[in-house]
């Protein structure tokens, strides 16, 4: 596919995700769209948005690096589906990184050189790694949670049937008048 369709594609499907996902949420939530959005393009970019400076420099550094480390290791091009069709697929997570890569890189990616060639796979590796981690990490910024189901309240106890005012009358203590000399 031609980079520049693939850039077109890979833009509009992110753009779609991004209305889902904005229209599932409630609107006090659409922030975490947003933010969502934002840790597709850059990796820890949503928890930016969110206000987690920390956490999301810790992301960016930590899957920035990784990714960087695959692409110096296989020659700064991405890797194509002849490479490996599980790694090319993992990499669309890393976003924008992804984007200008792939428009300024050529098609199919080669080892560097200097490096050993048993080194390319796991160069494509870090490349597809980075990407998933992204994904997971784009989830976290949704903040998903499986909460219980809230148990059925047990049933209050049935109340007694109602006492006959005969029955009750009988049951009453006699009177020290009634008694017998």
């Amino acid at each position: 596919m031609n980079p520049g369709t693939e850039l077109k594609v890979v833009l509009v499907a992110a753009a779609l995700a991004v209305i889902v996902v904005n229209l599932s949420l409630k609107k006090g939530e659409r922030r975490r769209g947003v933010a969502f959005a934002a840790a597709w393009l850059a990796p820890g970019a949503g928890h930016v948005v969110l206000g987690k400076w920390a956490k999301g420099l810790f992301f960016f550094v930590l899957l920035g690096l990784t990714y960087l480390a695959g692409l110096y290791i296989v020659g700064f091009r991405t890797v194509s589906f002849d490479d490996n069709p599980f790694y090319y697929v993992g990499q669309y997570g890393s976003g924008l990184t992804f984007l200008l890569a792939r428009v300024m890189s050529e098609h199919k990616a080669f080892p560097r050189p200097e490096l050993h060639p048993s080194w390319f796979d796991p160069g494509l590796l870090y490349v597809c790694v980075a990407g998933l981690l992204n994904v997971v990490i784009m989830m976290n910024v949704l903040d998903l949670r499986v909460r219980p189901v809230a148990a059925a309240a047990p049933a209050p106890p049935a109340a007694a049937p109602a006492a006959e005012p005969q029955a009750t009358a009988k049951a009453a203590p006699a009177s020290g008048a009634e008694k017998a000399p």
